[in-house]
């Protein structure tokens, strides 16, 4: 931080000229790089501005409007201006304290997009990406890479509940591409100890299938925890690409010994195959055997108030596969009225949007006694009528 050129005795004889007091002291400060203390006189001039006192930061809440608006205007403002000073003076950090009042997540998001991350800067860059979710997906993938697929799977579970659904599903893509890499290349060093050299365009299904010495014996290519704990995330996925990916990697998890196929939680107990069916049926694929076995198995979920992932799992592949209105029923049969899914569960008013069939969204409404629903599809309605 530079030395400032306005002297105090320069600042005396601008006493009288307060306009000027505050732009040459402001331009002072920005030039010797001091932003926070120029945060604070963009406050001093506001409050000037305002005549409020000066020697006191008065408690906005004990401001009366319509001067609390305007005192919150300025501080929003002078938030913005030092957040990209300090942005563009690379202080990323710093530069969020300001920025997160301000709202402003997209200008650190499009710095951190322009960076390149090292070991100097890991962890901060990383806090920010995702810890601070100016970017979970871009800080993901440098958590992955630097900390490892281990740490990288812990920290997700961890966050996976404040994440917003569209970020979960970013991190989720990030973990299915990197396991696969992972696995696809442990399989390639198998057999190449094996037999001297391994094709680079084999799929991972297509090495097993071509080469099943790779499994012989009871061996595995990776950790079979972590190959599970990305099916859960795979759940999240729509796009072909990486579903096609997941898919491969529940396949290889069938092939594996019974003893490594370590059974999860309803109705993914067999893990690798209702896995497989899951995304199969997301890819167009056997979809009536994945509608019927889930549908099975959110029937014997519905009276157990502990769990909802059968049904909501049964409403998402209903979704995915087009039958809205198939779902609206199965949510009017198998969702209490009391009972609360998860955001990753469709909901009611989202079926009805995207079926088109209001009148069965109305008749849920009234038989579960739900008017802010039914408010709620009117409102709707509304909102898409021409001119509405």
């Amino acid at each position: 931080m530079g030395e400032l050129s306005l002297k105090f005795d320069d600042v005396a004889q601008l006493a009288d000229e307060p306009r000027r007091l505050f732009q040459q002291l402001a331009q002072s400060l920005a030039e010797a790089g001091d932003f926070h203390r120029l945060f604070d006189l963009r406050l001093l001039e506001e409050r000037r501005r305002l005549g409020l006192p000066l020697d006191r930061r008065t408690p906005i809440d004990d401001i009366e409007e319509p001067l609390r608006s305007q005192v919150e205007a300025g501080y929003l403002a002078a938030c913005r201006e030092v957040g990209g000073l300090l942005l563009e003076a690379g202080r990323l950090r710093e530069a969020w304290m300001y920025l997160r009042p301000a709202g402003d997540k997209l200008a650190l998001r499009q710095r951190l997009g322009a960076v390149v991350i090292d070991e100097q800067r890991a962890d901060e860059l990383i806090e920010l990406a995702l810890f601070e979710a100016v970017d979970p997906q871009r800080g993901y993938a440098w958590l992955l890479g630097r900390n490892g697929t281990c740490n990288a799977i812990t920290t997700l579970d961890g966050m996976a509940g404040q994440l917003a659904v569209d970020d979960l599903r970013a991190c989720a893509a990030v973990l299915v591409r990197h396991v696969y890499r992972e696995l696809h290349g442990n399989l390639r060093g198998h057999l190449t100890k094996l037999q001297g050299s391994a094709p680079a365009d084999l799929s991972v299904v297509e090495l097993i299938d071509r080469h099943p010495q790779l499994l012989a014996g009871g061996a595995y290519h990776l950790d079979v925890s972590h190959l599970a704990s990305t099916m859960r995330y795979a759940r999240l996925l729509v796009d072909p690409s990486l579903v096609a990916m997941a898919l491969e990697m529940a396949e290889y998890g069938t092939r594996l010994p019974a003893d490594l196929q370590y059974p999860g939680e309803a109705p993914f107990e067999d893990q690798f195959r209702s896995h497989r069916l899951l995304l199969e049926a997301t890819l167009g694929r056997h979809v009536e055997e994945a509608l019927q076995f889930f549908g099975s198995k959110a029937q014997a979920e519905q009276d157990d108030a502990a769990s909802s992932t059968a049904i909501e799992t049964y409403l998402v592949l209903l979704g995915r596969t087009g039958r809205m209105v198939e779902a609206m029923n199965a949510y009017a049969e198998l969702v209490a009225a009391d009972r609360q899914l998860s955001v990753h569960a469709p909901t009611l008013l989202e079926l009805a949007r995207a079926s088109g069939d209001w009148d069965r969204y109305n008749e849920i409404c009234r038989a579960r006694g739900d008017v802010l629903g039914f408010a709620a599809g009117v409102l709707a309605r509304q909102a898409r009528a021409p001119g509405g």
